[in-house]
């Protein structure tokens, strides 16, 4: 069923996850499916061969289908204000950054085209961006440059694409959901800080709505939120199944090694698992079989090598991400992977998983008590506390912030979705002003 032409269109382009949402008369909005029946996109593109392209779920499911062979790429978000990556090489041939988001970004919009029943010629579109790329002017603005070149490369009419820092959008959402009536006349809005806790960044903005738009005190963010969770409690606790504590001896040495801390490193990351698959590594792998001091700790070996060739990664980082989400409303749950032979259960509270996490979190907490810091606001003056990003779900964090902000009011709606459905109410307020 076609669905009646939107009157604007929300694009939050993410670091981990790309959502869409339309406007639609009324002020309501809708976001779309984007990823069959799912609202998150993620943010990933992968390249069997030259010609080829996969995004979100379908890049993963193909990535393993082909054996981890060919490109795949993650995060490239981050890469735009980077003067010193300017692309990379794809099967002999140069892409620009520019290029890599263009893939993505037309993907996604021939999938938003699919949704709405048509073209989106006439409708504005607004692209969610960050308060900062960067605190360097320089590459604050080639970071711009950069995706603005990218949308236009994406099929995009320029005309009708503008750029919103997704703070804004996020306010908007947030007004929605307080009930707030705009600011008139002298009226400020509440002192409010907006963090946004995604996959690899947690991101804060300070602001304040006004009668002639929003002021930002300070903007901070640290890379670290739900990725250094997960690596946190694996390190912790999974690590040693497979193989970290290693201890191996050379033939006709003396010395008693350990795992090498570059391939330990590898291990928590499942997209970097590639890595481990190259042949100088693989081989050293292999080869520790004949070489361990204790063969009590062969089936350790056993379970890498496993996870490895049967390129179980993903799967392992989806289990990690369960365990999280349930200890999120679950006092204690069952943590448990298998696959001959790897065999791994164990129950973890949730006291156990915030104490593993302690060192990330307190470095979370840290940055955003710096953003006040950086806005000469007190932590008592945060009137509003708003939060975005998956990574705000963890009970223990939204504690931990609130509790830094006492008279902060902490608004509560979809924390995935707020800063797209922002974005598409942000086309009421263009209507508005051109009223």
């Amino acid at each position: 069923m076609m669905m009646k032409k939107p009157l604007a269109l929300g694009i939050d382009f993410g670091t981990s996850n790309t959502v869409a949402a339309v406007l639609h008369e009324g002020g309501k909005t809708e976001v779309l499916a984007l990823d069959g029946d799912r609202d998150l996109l993620k943010s990933l593109l992968y390249f069997p061969t030259r010609n080829e392209s996969y995004f979100g779920r379908q890049a993963i499911e193909q990535y393993f289908d082909r054996g981890m062979e060919g490109r795949f790429f993650q995060s490239v978000k981050r890469l735009l204000p980077n003067p010193d990556f300017s692309g990379t090489s794809l099967f002999g041939r140069h892409i620009s950054i520019e290029d890599l988001i263009a893939r993505f970004l037309e993907g996604l919009r021939q999938r938003i085209e699919e949704k709405v029943g048509g073209k989106l010629d006439g409708i504005p579109v607004f692209f969610g961006r960050p308060a900062r790329y960067s605190l360097d002017s320089a590459r604050e603005g080639l970071a711009v440059v950069r995706f603005r070149t990218a949308i236009g490369m994406a099929g995009f009419d320029m005309d009708q694409a503008k750029l919103i820092e997704e703070p804004v959008a996020a306010s908007f959402a947030g007004a929605r959901a307080a009930g707030d009536v705009k600011p008139k006349g002298k009226t400020k809005g509440p002192i409010t800080l907006i963090a946004d806790l995604g996959g690899g960044t947690s991101d804060f903005t300070l602001f304040e709505e006004r009668p002639h738009g929003i002021h930002t005190f300070a903007v901070n963010g640290i890379s670290l939120a739900g990725d250094a969770l997960d690596s946190d409690f694996f390190t912790a606790r999974l690590q040693n199944f497979f193989g970290a504590n290693i201890q191996y001896q050379r033939p006709f040495s003396s010395n008693v090694l350990t795992m090498p801390t570059a391939l330990v490193k590898l291990l928590p990351k499942w997209h970097h698992h590639a890595f481990l698959r190259e042949r100088a590594t693989w081989n050293f792998i292999l080869v520790l079989r004949k070489e361990l001091v204790d063969p009590e700790q062969t089936p350790l070996l056993e379970n890498l090598i496993t996870l490895v060739e049967e390129n179980l990664g993903y799967r392992l980082h989806m289990s990690v991400e369960e365990l999280k989400l349930h200890l999120s409303s679950e006092d204690v749950r069952e943590f448990g992977f298998k696959s001959y032979p790897i065999d791994i259960a164990f129950p973890v509270s949730r006291t156990e998983f915030e104490t593993v996490i302690e060192p990330s979190l307190s470095g979370i907490a840290a940055s955003a008590l710096e953003t006040c810091r950086l806005g000469r606001i007190k932590p008592e003056e945060v009137t509003r506390l708003q939060f975005t990003g998956g990574t705000s779900k963890v009970p223990i964090i939204r504690e931990r912030l609130s509790s830094l902000f006492p008279h902060a009011k902490v608004l509560d709606q979809d924390t995935f979705t707020a800063v797209a459905e922002g974005l598409a109410l942000h086309g009421m307020e263009e209507s508005d002003a051109s009223s």
